[in-house]
């Protein structure tokens, strides 16, 4: 019989040790959630910062309190974030909380960086950008494809003007003809026509002879043809030609692979 008790005794205090563990979560969560809604006040104020040449203030403004729910502790900032940087003209946001009820949003406008046909505009990430006052930005690089994405067109821009960075050419036009051929137009007024494939190599290879002395004559050149599989083919602007038979106005290089 004592031994019946004794088993009767601990398996009493082993539910009461569970009802006191089960009675403390309880409390603590309570806690957690009196706390969480004393402190988790209504946003009272949302504040928007930014040099805006483009962005309406006032889109933004919708966009947000379109997008935002919960209160001071419990806004989802990457969430808002995110929205906020899938607007074409939105570059970043960076969203920060301010006691007791505040939020300080800082955007930064994304900046144009070429002509998209005739047009459009698009911005580094391909994204096309509506600008009703354009005629100040007729000096942007031109893009033009006769098929394919504008953000695959501008991630070719972006990779020839890296590549192209040794020679001091710049991008005036670049352009995606319908059989898939690349053909570029620098600021020097030099024409670069590509091909389809072995892009990188056949930049770098105008590269090497560029910096090996064909930069010396810029002037003279009207177009360097890099689809050759070892070289390229410069064609001399026609005052370098006068007094000289037609082969000599197109000079072959022949360029060694390394």
């Amino acid at each position: 019989m004592t031994e019946q008790n004794s088993t009767v005794a601990t398996e009493l205090r082993d539910h009461l040790g569970r009802l006191v563990i089960a009675l403390v979560i309880c409390l603590l969560a309570y806690g957690f959630y009196f706390i969480l809604k004393t402190v988790d006040r209504p946003l009272t104020r949302i504040t928007i910062d930014g040099e805006f040449k483009y962005l309406n203030h006032q889109d933004l403004t919708v966009l947000v309190n379109d997008a935002i729910s919960g209160g001071f502790l419990t806004v989802d900032l990457e969430g808002l974030q995110a929205v906020l940087q899938q607007h074409p003209w939105v570059d970043r946001a960076s969203i920060e909380r301010q006691w007791p009820s505040q939020l300080h949003i800082d955007v930064k406008e994304e900046v144009p960086i070429a002509r998209w046909g005739d047009q459009a505009f698009l911005n580094r990430m391909g994204q096309s950008l509506n600008i009703a006052d354009n005629s100040h930005l007729d000096k942007l690089p031109l893009l033009i494809a006769e098929f394919g994405e504008s953000t695959e067109i501008m991630e070719q821009y972006q990779r020839l003007s890296e590549l192209l960075l040794p020679t001091g050419l710049k991008l005036s036009e670049l352009r995606l003809d319908s059989l898939g051929a690349w053909q570029v137009e620098t600021n020097k007024g030099i024409r670069l026509v590509i091909g389809r494939q072995e892009i990188g190599k056949k930049i770098r290879h105008l590269v090497l002879i560029w910096e090996s002395g064909l930069n010396l004559q810029a002037d003279k050149i009207e177009t360097i043809d890099l689809r050759y599989p070892n070289g390229l083919a410069v064609a001399w602007r026609s005052t370098v030609a006068e007094g000289e038979d037609n082969n000599a106005r197109t000079a072959k290089v022949t360029v060694v692979s390394g």
